[in-house]
């Protein structure tokens, strides 16, 4: 992710994040690392309960927890989901929501599963395009990371992201 950011001219250290999805916070732990102010946001308690419990034991002051989406007044330079978008139950209205909260230029970064045919669970690229489309960011790209093999099934994790306008 860094070497994304760097492509948009912005860095972790001194960034606004909103971990949207958050779970346990390892995503956040590598923000908080890297220098950024961390919102982390989880809908279930006992994620957010073992996020707070991260923080007291490593004295971060520049995290915070909640279990709601933020007010919709742009703060954040930088969004991230990881591994959430695909659970949600109207992706596009949630994507559409929180880049309203991205300061312009910001820039929004997903990672969910690729959804192959006859799959129940991921997004498609398609699914995931249009989405970030639909919700006004510009230089929006889908790409698979990397691809790992179970079983007899290979799954890929797609990278999605977005910049918001820097008018708007």
């Amino acid at each position: 992710m860094q070497e994304l950011l760097k492509n948009y001219g912005a860095a972790l250290a001194g960034a606004r994040v909103l971990d949207f999805g958050s779970g346990t916070g390892l995503l956040t732990e590598h923000l908080v690392a890297a220098g950024a102010t961390v919102h982390a946001v989880d809908t279930s308690p006992a994620m957010i309960e073992v996020l707070d419990a991260k923080i007291a034991e490593q004295r971060w002051t520049k995290v915070t927890t909640s279990a709601e989406r933020p007010a919709t007044t742009p703060q954040y330079d930088l969004i991230v989901c990881s591994s959430v978008c695909s659970f949600l139950d109207d992706y596009p209205a949630t994507v559409t929501a929180l880049v309203a909260l991205i300061q312009p230029a910001g820039l929004f970064v997903q990672w969910d599963w690729e959804r192959e045919d006859g799959d129940t669970h991921g997004l498609s690229k398609a699914e995931i395009n249009s989405a970030l489309t639909d919700a006004g960011l510009i230089g929006v790209s889908v790409n698979a990371g990397f691809s790992i093999s179970i079983d007899d099934q290979t799954l890929s994790p797609l990278m999605g992201y977005g910049q918001r306008p820097h008018n708007g």
